[in-house]
């Protein structure tokens, strides 16, 4: 929870006192900062896997990638989480659109507004993750996934 400092303003003077606040913790997002590479990266799989699902939907992409690689379940880096074996759509990329809703998306994950614990993807009809991981939400037409509680 972070402090707030609230101005008052008594007569020409302001008077400052502190208030803890839940709300605004909850506005301000930590930001996350991204190499050019990785941004690149970012985008790159975001528009081969979600073109067609918006910023949104391809900010949602780009949170996968950035939890798997603060997960020490998944590898460490940007790029070694997208190219790791069978996990994206990494064959789309070469022809991937770099186009003004990505990189919208990227600056909205950047602002912070990373969507915490998804980990995984698929289109709606495969329902074959749900096996491995336990069902977030769905978005158009993907559902997202995060880790299964054991």
């Amino acid at each position: 929870m972070k402090r707030v400092i609230l101005g008052i303003l008594l007569g020409g003077a302001i008077l400052l006192s502190p208030v803890e606040s839940e709300a605004h913790d909850r506005q301000c997002p930590k930001p996350i900062e991204v190499s050019y590479e990785d941004a690149q990266e970012l985008m790159k799989i975001a528009s081969a896997e979600a073109l067609n699902q918006g910023p949104d939907g391809m900010r949602f992409v780009m949170s996968v990638v950035i939890n798997r690689v603060n997960s020490p379940d998944y590898p460490n880096t940007v790029y070694d989480v997208i190219h790791q074996a069978h996990q994206f759509y990494t064959a789309g990329m070469k022809a991937a659109e770099i186009t003004p809703e990505v990189h919208q998306a990227l600056s909205d994950l950047e602002m912070g507004n990373l969507v915490p614990e998804i980990v995984a993807f698929e289109k709606k009809e495969n329902s074959s993750l749900d096996k491995f991981f336990s069902e977030a939400f769905d978005y158009r037409n993907h559902t997202f996934y995060t880790a299964k509680i054991q």
